[in-house]
């Protein structure tokens, strides 16, 4: 059994996978097993894959291709379906990874006795490098189900590692099939089971702000999807008892699952904001994204007839 399965979903990064895959391959940590899944993708990627991985022999390489365009969910269900580790990593193919990464993941996960280790990371993008760690070397409830920690670094998967059996715990109900909040569809419950979670000091990851990413664009696919995983989560909060304390989170996911909408004024945008959780127009005034006059804004399009909300929409573009 390795010691680490990495997981790598592969769609449409041709000018990024061959640095993606020689940081997993020289890797200080030498028991690991890296899974890739070609999600039908339509560049050079697996042909510049295959090329490294055949420059790595000694290293435990595994690729495999879905028979239609799935998505990520479908992706890491297969992977995970695949996986002999005794942790399960993940890594977005056009990121890439310090050399020393898994191996100080699996230490302090092994010293530590921890079921989800999570380290910080830097972002990449058109105006610089961004260092993100994390304020809290500890997780709690608190930390889980607050608004204000989820997603970015608590809520990505590309930093944590996982013990692989205590991974057959989440609910793959939870987050199959969604192109949106997918990690969070399954951290959430993982670390609400976990014993013990740690997150480590420093940058061990490199995320890549790819203009051309699949989550960089608008679609109303991932509007949908976003919706459909704020209303899984709730009744998965309901389930578990956890609907009070949720409540805030709820609240701010609701608005977050569609607020993108409010940037297109298109009549059927203005008509899905209306009809999308109505229970909390009011609780836009509460919503930390947005200042002042964005929150005016987002009340009146909730209460005016649609043409109305569109003209005000309309306005504030000009």
């Amino acid at each position: 059994m390795p010691k680490v399965s990495v997981i790598i979903p592969v769609y449409g990064v041709e000018p990024f996978i061959e640095r993606c895959a020689r940081s997993l391959f020289e890797q200080t940590l030498e028991d690991m097993e890296f899974i890739f899944v070609d999600d039908c993708s339509l560049d050079k990627s697996v042909e510049i894959l295959n090329q490294v991985v055949s420059e790595y022999p000694d290293r435990n390489v595994s690729v495999w291709k879905q028979p239609i365009n799935s998505g990520v969910s479908a992706v890491r269900e297969l992977a995970l379906s695949k996986a002999t580790g005794k942790y399960i990593g993940f890594c977005d193919s056009d990121d890439w990874v310090e050399p020393n990464m898994y191996e100080k993941l699996v230490e302090a996960a092994e010293v530590q006795d921890a079921d989800v280790v999570g380290c910080g990371f830097w972002e990449h993008s058109i105006v610089g490098i961004t260092e993100h760690t994390f304020s809290h070397r500890d997780d709690s409830r608190e930390i889980i189900l607050s608004p204000y920690f989820f997603g970015g670094i608590y809520g990505a998967l590309w930093n944590k590692l996982i013990r692989k059996d205590f991974f057959d715990f989440a609910s793959q109900d939870l987050w199959k099939g969604l192109s949106m909040w997918e990690d969070s569809c399954i951290l959430i419950p993982l670390r609400l089971r976990s014993s013990k979670t740690i997150f480590l000091d420093g940058c061990l990851y490199h995320y890549n702000v790819n203009a051309n990413s699949m989550t960089t664009k608008f679609s109303m696919k991932k509007v949908n999807d976003a919706i459909e995983a704020t209303r899984r989560l709730e009744r998965y909060f309901h389930t578990e008892g956890l609907a009070g304390e949720a409540s805030s989170l709820i609240n701010y996911l609701k608005i977050a699952s569609k607020e993108v909408l409010l940037r297109f004024p298109k009549r059927e945008n203005v008509e899905r904001w209306k009809g999308v959780f109505p229970e909390v127009k009011w609780q836009v005034m509460y919503y930390p994204h947005w200042n002042f006059f964005l929150k005016i804004r987002a009340l009146l399009v909730s209460f005016l007839p649609i043409r109305m909300g569109m003209l005000l929409l309309r306005l504030k573009k000009k």
